[in-house]
């Protein structure tokens, strides 16, 4: 099928998961035939012809649209999120207006589609900021919408409310699209709750992750090793993962803790670490890209995610492809995946502290987290999501309602 696919990011060039899952499905889906467009807009050169970039020796390809969006930071200083204090020669994300950004988008993907030429089954649009497009040309082209939610607003605060403009983006892009898809039931009943989805066009497709890559050399970092790996916002935990650290020091005193990642609450946890008299035991390295995190994996004795609201969360698979034993939040769509791995909600800092401290001090348990959840994480590849995908292109393409 020929599908067009709109992003808002795209690795190398990317601030979260969505842009990497982005990506994953394209390449998965092109390798099984399918004649790929992305459609992005972005301010940065692309190899190849003027306003394409080719996706490897794949078939897909990547259409510059216009927009005064300077969308993605691709050298350090490290990539920003919205809300975080920018350095002195920093640029934001998204700019400073995304809802214009947003709006101004989803014109220029109109006008690209017009004159392009281009021609397609189906538009799979990825997250709130391409539901707009999405639907404008889904109605000036009567081509099916594929509405692909990978976080919601509430998620991002913790289910407690979400931003009203954005909220309303949400609800509009979920309610006018053919079918939605979820990564994860908890998503899917967000969808159907909050947003008044109609569950028969749900779909939960959850994400995967990419065989490892030949191992990297971990950095020279103090061991036992405790490693945070995401975005330092109230969304992830991180303020758990520090209470957690002090209550693991009082019964392992050698531990050692990384908190990686930048977000708007990165000063305020190293000024935790501090107040919790810890901070000679954490590190916090700032943004990671993929090869240094998976430096971090390798160097890792335990992995934590202890998000508050997690859609789904690529990173604990990540290491678990890499041996990495992991304890997961019970509010994360992954945790409804895996079940080689130790789980808490994120409140119960002692039970986390004491998971940490088992993994850390049980070698037979650490063994048989780290062996087994290679071993389960091994069936969690982006072909198969990419099949899920497909099935759900092929629902639209015999005229599924």
């Amino acid at each position: 099928m020929r599908i067009l696919t709109l992003g808002w990011e795209l690795p190398p060039h990317f601030a979260g998961g969505v842009g990497v899952v982005a990506e994953a499905l394209l390449r998965a889906l092109a390798w099984r035939g399918h004649e790929l467009t992305y459609l992005m807009p972005h301010a940065f050169e692309l190899a190849g012809p003027p306003g394409v970039r080719m996706l490897g020796p794949i078939s897909g390809s990547s259409h510059e649209s216009a927009s005064r969006l300077v969308s993605y930071a691709s050298e350090r200083p490290p990539i920003r999120v919205p809300g975080e204090a920018m350095p002195p020669a920093g640029v934001p994300l998204y700019g400073h207006d995304l809802l214009g950004e947003v709006e101004r988008f989803a014109a220029a993907a109109l006008a690209r589609v017009a004159t392009s030429g281009l021609a397609f089954d189906a538009i799979h649009a990825h997250d709130w900021t391409t539901f707009r497009a999405g639907l404008a040309l889904r109605r000036a082209t009567g081509k099916p919408l594929v509405a692909h939610v990978h976080i919601t607003e509430f998620d991002k605060s913790g289910g407690t409310h979400a931003d009203p403009a954005v909220f309303a983006l949400e609800r509009e892009g979920i309610a006018g699209a053919d079918r939605v898809v979820a990564v994860s039931r908890r998503i899917a009943l967000t969808c159907t709750e909050r947003y008044g989805a109609d569950p028969a066009r749900v779909r939960v497709v959850y994400n995967a992750v990419d065989e490892a890559c030949d191992a990297i050399a971990p950095p020279p970092l103090p061991r036992p090793l405790v490693l945070f790996l995401g975005r330092i916002t109230l969304q992830k935990g991180p303020e758990y993962f520090l209470e957690a650290a002090r209550r693991v020091l009082d019964v392992q005193p050698d531990a050692h803790f990384v908190m990686a990642g930048s977000g708007d609450q990165l000063p305020r946890m190293i000024e935790l670490a501090s107040e919790l008299g810890i901070a000679q035991r954490v590190l916090f390295p700032g943004f990671v890209d993929r090869e240094r995190a998976a430096a971090l994996y390798s160097a890792a004795d335990v992995f934590v995610m202890p998000s508050v609201s997690e859609p789904f969360g690529i990173v604990p698979l990540e290491a678990m492809e890499r041996g990495v034993p992991v304890i997961v939040s019970r509010q994360s769509g992954v945790s409804e995946l895996i079940t080689n791995a130790l789980k808490c909600d994120p409140w119960e800092v002692e039970r986390m502290a004491s998971l940490v401290a088992s993994a850390l001090q049980l070698p037979a348990l650490a063994q048989a987290l780290s062996e087994n959840g290679r071993a389960e994480v091994a069936r969690y590849r982006w072909p198969d999501a990419a099949r899920q995908i497909e099935a759900i292109y092929a629902e639209l393409a015999h005229g599924g309602a």
